[in-house]
Order: structure tokens, then sequence, then C-alpha cells
């Protein structure tokens, strides 16, 4: 009950905050059109590169084909997006899986509308192969160069950061302790923020840090080690981030979010297809250089999300204790 209050106490922050600084009411309810004709929707992103794919959809007029002129609302984090959407204030949002999931079983009714972000088809397999040797994603768990942790389960007793609790990046980490033979519960988490964490680790306050790219990249210039990369291991491939919806926003609007998911896709494929723009535009989204983010995995959009990819992650999830059941997969995703 306690955590259901605080994320109906942010559904109302949120929905404060946006309503101050962002579009009008009218507009963010997905009924506005606009001069042209198009009908006006309102999505949520979070200062990330998978952001770069829906960017370069609105530049190349793949939304406005579909009859759509969409207005870009900046947000901190996954549970702020989801926040947004559940109070009305944007009509999609990005958002990774396993906060989803979370959400859900709180009783946020939520759809996933169309994939933001993953890994091509056969990645982990390719990866295996590779004698885990490459690097394959674009999250990380990092350690000072001179730790005495040397594996995944070395973390067990230890204090690690993460971007904000039972969300994705401790979730995958957790997993990849329990696979190598740790016990994630006798892990000490804390929450940091991703700009914190690099420098919290150099004074030692913490033992390691879980990140994601473009922060990856800079912890790395600065001396950390790379201990493992969570994100594969669990996801394997397909769908990870995703452009989610309010159920109710969906069911009531269905030929809008079809048009959403259409644009978008066209987006993800001309995104893979012309990886130097949509590192430009990468690069302008995350105020990070372009060699810093090639120095990272290299980003991949899939045009589509498969119930087989949320199953994978609601799975794990289940496993380690951060749900009492899983959802039916199906039933979530937009067709």
């Amino acid at each position: 009950m306690r955590t259901r209050r605080t994320f109906a106490a942010m559904v109302a922050l949120v929905a404060a905050t946006l309503s101050a600084c962002g579009p009008s009411q009218s507009d963010t309810q997905g009924g506005g059109v606009g001069a042209d004709g198009r009908q006006k929707i309102v999505v949520g992103t979070l200062p990330i590169a998978s952001s770069a794919a829906l960017h370069l959809g609105i530049e190349k007029g793949f939304f406005a084909d579909e009859g759509l002129d969409v207005s870009e609302q900046s947000i901190p984090n996954s549970a702020g997006a989801m926040a947004a959407v559940q109070g009305g204030q944007v009509q999609f949002a990005y958002t990774p899986s396993m906060p989803m999931f979370i959400a859900l079983s709180q009783g946020i009714e939520l759809k996933a509308v169309a994939a933001a972000d993953g890994y091509p088809k056969g990645a982990y397999d390719q990866w295996i192969a590779a004698g885990r040797t490459t690097n394959p994603d674009d999250t990380a768990v990092l350690v000072r160069e001179d730790s005495d942790i040397k594996s995944p389960r070395d973390l067990e007793g230890k204090v690690v950061a993460v971007p904000s609790r039972r969300t994705q990046l401790e979730i995958t980490t957790a997993r990849a302790v329990e696979e190598d033979g740790g016990d994630p519960t006798k892990i000490n988490w804390i929450a940091l923020s991703f700009q914190d964490m690099i420098p919290t680790l150099e004074a030692g306050r913490v033992d390691a840090i879980a990140e994601v790219s473009p922060f990856v990249q800079q912890a790395k210039s600065q001396g950390a080690r790379v201990l493992t990369y969570p994100g594969i291991g669990t996801f394997r491939e397909g769908a990870v981030g995703l452009w989610i919806g309010a159920s109710t926003f969906v069911e009531a609007n269905p030929d809008v979010a079809k048009r959403f998911a259409t644009a978008m896709n066209k987006a993800n494929d001309y995104a893979n297809s012309h990886i130097d723009e949509a590192y430009a535009k990468a690069a302008e989204v995350t105020k990070i250089s372009v060699d810093i983010l090639k120095s990272g995995a290299r980003p991949y959009w899939p045009n589509v999300v498969e119930p087989g990819d949320l199953d994978r992650a609601a799975q794990a999830m289940k496993d380690l204790g951060y749900l009492n059941e899983t959802p039916t997969t199906d039933s979530l995703v937009v067709r």
C-alpha cells in the first residue's frame, strides 16, 4: 500500500509539473487537431540515446505521414514517465519493461505500444560464442580498477549503487549475481543518480555501480573496470525499452496507438540503417560526444514487441522475488 500511495503521489506531482511547463491540457488529451488536420500527441522521453529514433522519425516525417503532430516532453526517469501517461499528461512515454511490470503489479494499467530499444535477434548466442569478451550491452556493472571484486558473486555483502530501487539495473544485476552463484538478497543496494555514481565509486563510498550508456563509457574513461554486462544475460534478444500508453487512452484511441506504432517502427528501421545519423541525434539528445557514444555498444532499435521478449524479463523478476506472479504478456502488447 505504501508503494501504491508513493506512485499515486508521483502521478500528482508529475501532472502538476507538466501542466505548469508543458503543453495545454486540451492538447495532451490526444483529442486536439492542428490547423493542418493532424492529431496532436505528446510523447514523454528520457535524455538517453534510445530517444534518437523518435527524434529522427519526427524529422523525417514518419509521424506526419501517419497524420500525427508529435510534441516531445522530457521526463527524468521511467517512474515519472509512467506517472505522466497515467495522469494523462502525455499519450506515450519511454520505459524499460521491468519498471512497467512493477507498475502493473500495483494496479497501474499500461500497454506496450511499440519497441524503443533492445538487442538484435541472436545477440546473446553471439556473445556466448565470442567467449563473453565483446561489449554487447548499453548497461554495465563497474568497480574500481583496484577492487578485489572479480566476478558478480563477489558483490554479495557489498554496497552497490543503482539509479533507483527495484527497477531494471537492480534486477538485472541481481540476476547476474544469482547466476554466478551469489546471493543477491545480501547486497546492500543504494539509489544514486547516474551522474553521482561515478564520483561516489571513485571516493570508495560504494563498492560497485550499475550504469547505462553513456555513463558506462565515462566511468571507464575515469578508471573504472567493467565487472559484467547484466542486461544481455537477462533479456538475450528483442525489445527491452518500450513506448507505453495508459490502457484507458490506448483502448479509447486504438487508431492513434496503431499510427504511432507504425511511425515508430519506421523510425527504428531508419535509425538502424542510418547509424551515423542516429549517433549524431543521440549526441544531441544526451549532450555526449559521438566519439564517446561510439565507444560503447552499438544501439539497436527493434521494430516489434514480442510477448516472448517480455516473458523473459517477467520470469526473471518472479524468480528473484520482485513479482509474485508473471503477467499475461500477450494482452499487454498492442497489435
